[in-house]
């Protein structure tokens, strides 16, 4: 009887030592997230934003731009193994229309958008206005 006892003890402590663990790494990793979405809607980060989305549309947020809102996904927001957060810019409501975002730190802590691009149907309306101007 007491060695069932025991191992009803000792297994218990387990369960209860893996149920600890766990859930310091599930908060640990919550506090993360949120840390990114945090950096994700700065206003700093708004500002890289619309750089991007001119540097893809030079008429965005304007009459004769492709490109009139945009809005973050933040089901895609994701941490970069290289470093920096990724997730979509969803543009004009349509989830079709995208541009991709790594935000990245500076040396000098300043956000920029290190790598990603426009989804191919978002390419493929802005390659077919600028032919049309050509």
């Amino acid at each position: 009887m007491k060695k069932k006892h025991r191992v009803l003890l000792v297994i218990t402590i387990i369960v209860l030592i893996i149920l600890t663990i766990g859930g310091k790494i599930y908060l640990d990793e919550k506090s993360f997230n949120d840390e990114m979405v945090k950096v994700v809607k700065s206003e700093e980060a708004k500002k890289v934003y619309e750089k991007t989305i001119k540097n893809n549309d030079p008429k965005a947020f304007t009459a004769d731009g492709i490109i009139q809102s945009y809005e973050i996904d933040y089901d895609t927001i994701k941490h970069n193994p290289m470093g920096g957060i990724m997730f979509n810019l969803i543009i004009n409501d349509n989830k079709n229309l995208y541009i991709h975002v790594t935000l990245d730190k500076e040396s000098d802590g300043r956000l920029r958008n290190s790598s990603g691009g426009p989804s191919s149907e978002l390419d493929d309306l802005l390659n077919e206005r600028e032919a049309t101007n050509d």
